[in-house]
């Protein structure tokens, strides 16, 4: 039997991927913040957005220097993407020193990359959209770096420590537990 939900818990239950730690810098300030709502957008060329608030310091650094990271941290840091999520980078001085995370030379942006995180989307705006409360910030992915052992052209999650992290709302977190495959279905089948 179903039970109806809140519309305001409905996006809840499609978040699609891991959460992701948002890095952006502008001239001298440089942040990092929990995110949840990404999506790809296309594959041609690569494109994937983040929905961010229009109050948010990191909303800000991305408007101005018009880059950003997103970085997936696995199960280990958990307690800092709560961290990261809970503290305003604009009333802490170094966000990335609090939460005790390694801010890295990015490839081909000016923002810095987390070196703890298993992988990272380096990207470039396309295109800023005000949607309702916030903006979707549209990134052309210019570099792209992932954890060996993490992935094999996806996701392996057979280590505890390579595994993403994913937001299921308010203070719920979790790790895909294993992966399947499903093969597509012999036509006799359908």
């Amino acid at each position: 039997m179903k039970r109806d939900l809140s519309i305001s818990m409905a996006h809840r239950l499609i978040n699609d991927g891991p959460v992701v730690l948002v890095t952006a810098a502008h001239k001298d300030r440089m942040n990092v913040m929990t995110a949840a709502w990404t999506t790809p957008i296309s594959s041609r060329p690569k494109l994937v957005g983040v929905a961010l608030h229009p109050g948010r310091f990191t909303h800000d650094l991305i408007k101005r220097s018009g880059e950003f990271a997103l970085n997936i941290p696995g199960r280990p840091l958990a307690a800092k993407v709560k961290l990261c999520g809970s503290v305003s980078g604009e009333k802490v001085e170094d966000k990335f020193q609090l939460a005790g995370l390694t801010p890295a030379e990015a490839k081909r942006i000016g923002a810095p990359v987390i070196e703890e995180c298993l992988g990272r989307l380096e990207c470039r705006v396309v295109d800023a959209i005000a949607l309702g409360d916030h903006t979707l910030f549209v990134g052309e992915v210019v570099a792209a770096q992932v954890e060996e052992e993490a992935f094999d052209d996806h996701w392996v999650l057979e280590d505890e420590e390579a595994k993403p992290l994913h937001h299921l709302g308010g203070s719920f977190y979790a790790v895909l537990e294993k992966r399947i495959e499903i093969k597509a279905a012999d036509k006799g089948q359908i």
